[in-house]
């Protein structure tokens, strides 16, 4: 029963910590959607990245990083490929046109990148999570996936909305612009 609540309690909190990301870049990205089952796919998608993310960093670790010293070399890596993502997603934001088929394959692709980028550092925990003994990691992921939908889906909403009804404007130009921008910052932190 403790390793189930000191499981709950890790999810929850490094759950919120770990979606402070997904919330921040989900307020610009919320500003370009036009329709509500954008956010909904889009919220989805990144609660099944933080969802699978630290099960495959926990159960990598086991096999891959123990036996092949694969954690150093991509420690070195993990700022070029934040950069590549965010400015692979702002320049996809540039050249959005505006049209009703919000569903095709650039779309979907743009989402699960998004997605991808936000839940990085959740395969990083997986990772970490290896070395508590206490943890049920089926628990925590489950508590990551609630947690990272809920908080997309409210920065979704909120940047919908101030771009609606602040703004009224077609926003995808500048948050590409921002995103590229973050892209840029990312090499330097």
């Amino acid at each position: 029963m403790n390793n189930v609540i000191i499981s709950v309690i890790y999810g929850l909190t490094i759950g919120l910590a770990l979606s402070v990301d997904a919330f921040i870049l989900s307020l610009i990205y919320g500003s370009t959607f036009k329709h509500k089952r954008e956010s909904l796919i889009t919220c989805f998608m990144v609660g099944l990245f933080h969802l699978l993310m630290p099960l495959l960093g926990y159960f990598l670790a086991f096999f891959v990083f123990t036996r092949i010293n694969l954690a150093s070399y991509l420690e070195n890596k993990l700022q070029i490929i934040a950069f590549i993502i965010l400015a692979v997603i702002g320049l996809m934001m540039l050249c959005k046109k505006d049209n009703d088929k919000i569903y095709n394959i650039r779309n979907y692709l743009n989402k699960c990148l998004f997605a991808f980028s936000v839940s990085v550092d959740s395969f990083l925990a997986g990772i970490a999570f290896t070395t508590i003994n206490h943890i049920h990691i089926s628990i925590v992921s489950l508590l990551f996936f609630t947690v990272s939908c809920i908080m997309t889906f409210l920065a979704l909403s909120i940047g919908k909305k101030t771009a609606e009804r602040l703004l009224k404007a077609n926003l995808d130009y500048y948050a590409g612009i921002i995103m590229i921008i973050l892209a840029i910052i990312s090499l330097f932190i």
